[in-house]
């Protein structure tokens, strides 16, 4: 698991529902799904930028240093 500064929590699993059950859904439990292309960019040191709710809402998706 990885926290940072703002008390957010980042976990791997092997499976959604595993996720689902050990960490929780939370508010809504959204699933935002990478392609394999938008994996590489990250890796690279690219941005990925997403909207949450139709646009009400942005995500931004970095790789940790």
């Amino acid at each position: 698991m990885i926290s940072n500064d703002d008390e957010d929590l980042i976990a791997v699993y092997e499976a959604l529902t595993e996720a689902r059950e050990q960490f929780g859904e939370n508010f809504d439990g959204l699933v935002f799904r990478l392609t394999r292309e938008q994996i590489e960019a990250l890796l690279i040191g690219k941005v990925v930028a997403f909207d949450i709710r139709g646009r009400e809402y942005a995500g931004f998706l970095t790789l940790a240093e």
